[in-house]
């Protein structure tokens, strides 16, 4: 909390037009939805702590489980009376094809790369080949234990948006969530703000490279819905895994996604 509020201080004297505060990104707190909410709470504690210290500056809010839209769907907006605020929320959906091959999202999605996007941008038989290469890898490589596990949801995920209709329901899901909690709560869609998105570009150390153009195809997706609904966006993310300038060791990344991103204004 005072680490916020020293943040605030710093920052108070800035354009509340340019910039803006986001006391926490992508909380790791109440993805059980089986306990006590604990993030409301603390939010508010966070909230007031910099609006202490900046009373003009604009700040940036969101819902717990990594700023997921269910989770900022089930904040009352009430409680914190201000009227400079923007409302954030991640998708990343679906999951399965946004972070193939990382090694730090679970234990399921290192297993998992070739795939498409979408699932139908290629023909069914060379999607059959792509997965039984990740159910070889399942098998030869996950724990015993946890190998009928993975198997199981790689094929319930493939099922869930192997068709266009279910991947648009699946990506759609979020903005119409968050749309419904907006008016519901009289919070106009400027105000609200796809905070990250995106498609990985390769682990670090993993092999396999996403080709550009289901990279840019994702984007221009995600793009096009925040728009549709309103919303501001911010892509995840510069360099990295997920680079859409730098990848990695002073590589560039590939330059589709920023000329599709240059295209549309």
């Amino acid at each position: 909390v005072e680490m916020v509020r020293k943040m605030a201080r710093t920052l108070a004297d800035e354009d509340p037009r340019q910039v803006a505060f986001e006391p926490m990104n992508e909380p790791v707190v109440d993805c059980d939805s089986d306990v006590t909410s604990l993030w409301p709470e603390r939010q508010q504690k966070l909230f007031a702590a910099a609006r202490s210290s900046a009373t003009k500056l604009t700040l940036i809010l969101t819902g717990a489980c990594y700023s997921n839209a269910a989770s900022l769907a089930k904040i009352d907006p009430k409680v914190i009376p201000d009227d400079n605020i923007i409302w954030t929320f991640h998708s990343y959906d679906p999951f399965l094809l946004t972070h193939q091959g990382a090694t730090w999202a679970g234990d399921f999605i290192p297993y998992v790369t070739g795939l498409p996007y979408p699932l139908t941008a290629v023909p069914r038989a060379q999607l059959d080949v792509t997965l039984d290469t990740i159910r070889a890898r399942i098998k030869a490589e996950a724990p015993w234990t946890r190998q009928s596990g993975l198997l199981a949801y790689l094929d319930e995920q493939v099922a869930s948006m192997d068709t266009d209709e279910k991947l648009r329901e699946m990506m759609d899901a979020p903005f119409t969530k968050v749309e419904a909690w907006a008016k519901a709560n009289g919070i106009k869609p400027q105000n609200i703000t796809l905070g990250e998105f995106g498609m990985i570009l390769q682990e670090y150390g993993n092999a396999y490279v996403m080709p550009a153009k289901y990279r840019a195809a994702y984007v221009r997706d995600m793009v096009a819905r925040a728009e549709a609904h309103g919303f501001s966006w911010s892509v995840w993310s510069y360099g990295g895994a997920f680079g859409i300038v730098d990848a990695f060791d002073r590589e560039k990344a590939e330059p589709d996604v920023m000329e599709m991103i240059k295209s549309l204004h």
